[in-house]
């Protein structure tokens, strides 16, 4: 009667699920998106976009939406309740459109991954094993912030559902629109089932058991998505049928100037293949352009098939639905159109469509051949609109040694974030590029206003203006994140600042010296002085202070009526100096002060074969001129017949090139790693006067370095991410004896303690934990940030990871970070030992598999009556013999009567931890007949 009643059950079972497969298979493709409600809340509207199959009866809907916050509902129920809806649209060619709307209040901020399920797919999908029994799994990951000004995710305008033709080059384009204006990017993923498991058996629709070539007969199939543009590329299918691929669009964000991801959105598409004689139709769109917001942009857009076909020609883009100043198409229709059939694109863009990223609106055109399959082509326009230039009026050199700027007030002030001010010392009046925004280098950033001012006072000289220079300002609007974006920067307008006080021409090391070094100090008279009121001779003061910022040890080194000194016993070798020169009438009054000017200071770091070499300054005139680029470098041992004697070696053009130089073999001088060599540079500049000569050259102090590296980096800091073990063995049956792994990445640790040049790492291992025997396990190159330790008999073990340098040097090591293993061991309380098959013995849980036993050493285990008589015993010795498997008989084999029985052992694990080394078998189970 067991039997019969055992049989009965498990066709019951196989009849329910078979029509469970049969019925619920229907989903083909969908998304979810996020748009948050206005105002600053916690408030969304989140849409569930599902694409069904007709051929089934069974509705969509009957899954659960999980919100990421620990909240859950069943989709159709919750579409019932008030603001929430639910809309189904039958497209024909059997496949439904379903969008459901839920509004969801989210309690706090943070990241919040929110998914749908639902059985089942629809079947038949080629590129994945048994969808008709797989579920329907699609995410979206939102940031959920009130502080911050908008957060949406992306929409996706064009439907997840596309048809194609074997042999034929099939694409597809999401049309995906960022409310918020982040950039977008795209990236290939495996289509789910569930959070943590990818649908069975996935191929990518290129599979060579899929067969095909590309278009052109000229090679295998491909199959790829642009991480920029979001074209999915197929080309070209070979077999009929569905495939279902899925990608995700995710959204990054500058946040305190990094660009961060923000969320993502996953599409799983359905592309249904065909045969079909057929070309596919072509759109004709214009170029990407770039434009000033005020353009109105007025485009034909044309889609044309080479068979004569008739076409539809559709457009999608966020631009449509933006309000004011919204995007046309026209005319709008829905009917194929003879071919060719035309549009006109009409954009009336303004101030508030200023933005950093390109607006994308895609063009497709659809051919309704007389028999076969609909193909299509679409194709990405791209507009960036940028917003207009400031117009800088006036730019005036005030008392109190200030510059006055005034401008127009701004069109785009409304819009804008910011006006940036920049200055920069000799004139560079180009004319920016087409669609170039913002400042060049070469200006520096002095100040910033409100967009609706239209003037700024430039009080930020540290010492006030200094005379004999000619100061030159541009302004640019600034646009606010998340869109970003930039002005084109105004003209040029510059003021002479007037001369009336010495004017430093030279600090020019001639001696270098720990004690006995010597400074040529060279000044000129002040040439706008007015001389009625304050006649000749003038007398001079030149103060010296030491270092190139700061006020150290300032000393009065002379007071004369000359323009030039010579400052001697000096510690130039160590030391960088500056100096100030006081104007003294000739009843001895103080009247003014130079600008403050320092020597050249140069630096020479060793590297292997190599000698890196940065000077700095801190000087009144212009070292960075258009008319005299180059500063010179010069360095000994290059005459064998005078092996001291300093000889030109190169020229840094410092307009386009830091402060920097590196000497090496690579110019043709070998250098010899235990030699030193001595070097000193020689700056050119210039004041934007008549009256100076020009250029002014002055030398730095002379070094001497070795071009062997004796310094190690610094130790990387290791972080590890291993999953964790219930993701694992998800899908692992209990017998796994696989291939285990741990993953971990590392940051580099720079300071000036240590070298930089690192050129790879070292990672080593110990299996024995942390006071076992470390071996090197491999060496990875410097751009690596990242090892995956693969073929591992279980998880337990220990890192260590050192830096290495190009010179062999090799840094301390790293931090530790050890794996350990999972173990788990279970018993159940009841087992039935009645023969049918199912639960016959008493043996170690192993169903659901996140039960299975793992890393288990040794079992030993004895079983008793409840009269305190030992029946069983047990102690394994080999892995399958873990899981005890007493079947209910006695030590002589005789069958034991049903009961309570009471067990006693210990069970030992694979572990280093010693506190998880054995673990005490004690408990009960009832034996049932």
């Amino acid at each position: 009667m067991k039997r019969q009643l055992g049989l009965s059950l498990f066709f019951l079972l196989i009849s329910f699920f078979s029509f469970l497969k049969v019925e619920a298979t229907h989903i083909r493709a969908g998304e979810i998106t996020a748009t948050r409600l206005p105002g600053p809340t916690l408030t969304y509207r989140i849409t569930v976009i599902a694409y069904r199959d007709t051929s089934s009866p069974v509705p969509f809907g009957a899954g659960n939406l999980n919100f990421g916050d620990g909240r859950i509902v069943n989709l159709q129920q919750a579409s019932q309740i008030a603001g929430n809806s639910f809309v189904r649209t039958d497209l024909g060619n059997g496949i439904e459109s379903n969008i459901v709307t839920i509004i969801h209040t989210f309690q706090g901020a943070g990241f919040y991954t929110i998914s749908y399920a639902e059985d089942f797919r629809n079947p038949n999908v080629l590129n994945m094993i048994e969808s008709v029994g797989t579920a329907f799994y699609v995410e979206t990951q939102l940031l959920v912030d009130p502080f911050l000004t908008v957060t949406n995710t992306p929409q996706l305008l064009v439907p997840p559902v596309d048809r194609g033709c074997t042999n034929v080059r099939f694409i597809h384009n999401p049309g995906a629109f960022d409310l918020d204006g982040d950039s977008l990017a795209y990236k290939l993923v495996v289509p789910k089932q569930t959070r943590t498991r990818e649908v069975n058996g996935y191929r990518p629709p290129n599979d060579p058991a899929f067969g095909g070539t590309t278009q052109t007969g000229t090679g295998a199939p491909t199959f790829a998505l642009d991480s920029i543009t979001g074209d999915l590329i197929w080309d070209s299918p070979g077999t009929i049928g569905e495939y279902n691929v899925a990608f995700i669009v995710e959204e990054w964000r500058r946040i305190n100037g990094e660009f961060v991801r923000i969320g993502y959105v996953t599409r799983d598409l359905q592309i249904i293949i065909e045969d079909c004689d057929n070309d596919p139709p072509d759109v004709i769109i214009p170029q990407d352009i770039c434009v000033v917001a005020g353009t109105l942009i007025t485009e034909q857009i044309l889609g044309i098939d080479p068979n004569g076909d008739p076409v539809l020609l559709e457009s999608f883009a966020g631009i449509y639905e933006i309000g004011s100043g919204s995007a046309t198409f026209a005319p709008i229709t829905n009917a194929f159109r003879p071919s060719p059939a035309a549009a006109t694109f009409t954009w009336q863009t303004d101030c508030s469509h200023v933005r950093q990223r390109p607006y994308q609106v895609q063009f497709k055109v659809t051919d309704n051949p007389q028999s076969g399959p609909n193909l299509v082509n679409i194709k990405t326009w791209n507009i960036t609109v940028i917003a207009p230039a400031p117009e800088l009026q006036t730019v005036v050199q005030s008392p109190g040694k200030v510059v006055d700027l005034a401008w127009d007030p701004y069109n785009c002030f409304a819009n804008a974030e910011s006006i940036e001010i920049y200055r920069r010392i000799g004139s560079n009046s180009y004319e920016p590029n087409e669609c170039e925004t913002g400042i060049r280098s070469g200006y520096q950033l002095i100040g910033s206003v409100n967009p609706s001012d239209t003037a700024f006072t430039d009080d930020t000289f540290p010492n006030g203006p200094i005379v004999g220079n000619l100061y030159c300002y541009r302004i640019f609007a600034r646009f606010p994140q998340p869109g970003g974006g930039e002005s084109i920067v105004s003209r040029e307008i510059c003021t002479m600042i007037n001369v009336d006080v010495p004017i430093l021409t030279n600090v020019d090391v001639r001696e270098t010296d720990t004690s006995n070094g010597q400074i040529f100090v060279k000044w000129t008279s002040p040439f706008q002085i007015d001389i009625d009121r304050f006649p000749p001779p003038f007398t001079y003061e030149l103060y010296r202070l030491e270092n190139l910022e700061g006020n150290s040890n300032k000393t009065l080194v002379t007071s004369t009526q000359d323009t030039l000194f010579l400052d001697t016993n000096l510690n130039t070798e160590e030391l960088a100096y500056r100096y100030q020169v006081n104007l003294l009438t000739s009843a001895n009054e103080l009247l003014d002060s130079s600008s403050i000017a320092s020597s050249v200071r140069l630096t020479a770091s060793q590297r292997t074969n190599l000698i890196d070499l940065t000077w700095e300054y801190n000087v009144s005139w212009n070292n960075t001129t258009q008319e005299f680029p180059y500063h010179y470098i010069y360095r000994n041992k290059i005459n064998s017949n005078n092996p001291d004697a300093f000889v030109l070696i190169d020229s840094v053009n410092v307009l386009t090139n830091d402060l920097t130089y590196t000497d090496s073999d690579d110019q043709g001088r070998e250098l010899i790693p235990d030699e030193f060599y001595c070097y000193f540079v020689a700056t050119q500049g210039a004041y934007d006067m008549d009256e100076i000569p020009r250029p002014l050259i002055n030398h730095s102090q002379i070094v001497c370095q070795t071009p062997r590296d004796i310094i190690a980096p610094c130790a990387p800091v290791l972080e590890l991410t291993t999953p964790n073990c219930e993701e694992f063995f998800a899908n692992k049956d209990c017998g796994y004896r696989g291939d285990f792994f741990n993953s971990f990445r590392w940051t580099p640790t720079i300071n000036e303690e240590c070298d930089d040049d690192i050129v790879a790492y070292k990672i080593y291992f110990s299996s024995t934990g942390p006071e076992g025997d470390f071996q090197e396990i491999a060496t990875v190159p410097a751009q690596d940030r990242e090892f995956i330790h693969e073929q591992l008999a279980s998880f337990e073990g220990c890192y260590l990871i050192t830096a290495l340098d190009d010179a062999g040097n090799e840094s301390e090591f790293s931090n530790m970070i050890c794996n350990e293993n999972c173990p788990q061991y279970d018993l159940p309380n009841v087992f039935t030992p009645n023969g049918d098959g199912s639960n016959d013995t008493f043996r170690a849980i192993g169903n659901p598999l996140s039960a299975c036993p793992r890393f288990v050493e040794s079992v030993k285990i004895k079983i008793i009556n409840r009269w305190g008589m030992e029946v069983f015993s047990y102690q394994s010795n080999t892995a399958e013999g873990i899981f005890i498997n007493w079947n209910g008989t006695d030590k002589d084999g005789n069958e034991l009567p049903a009961g309570t029985y009471y067990y006693q052992g210990e069970v030992v694990f694979i572990t280093n931890d010693p506190n998880q080394r054995s673990r005490e078998l004690k408990g009960w189970v009832q034996m049932m007949r």
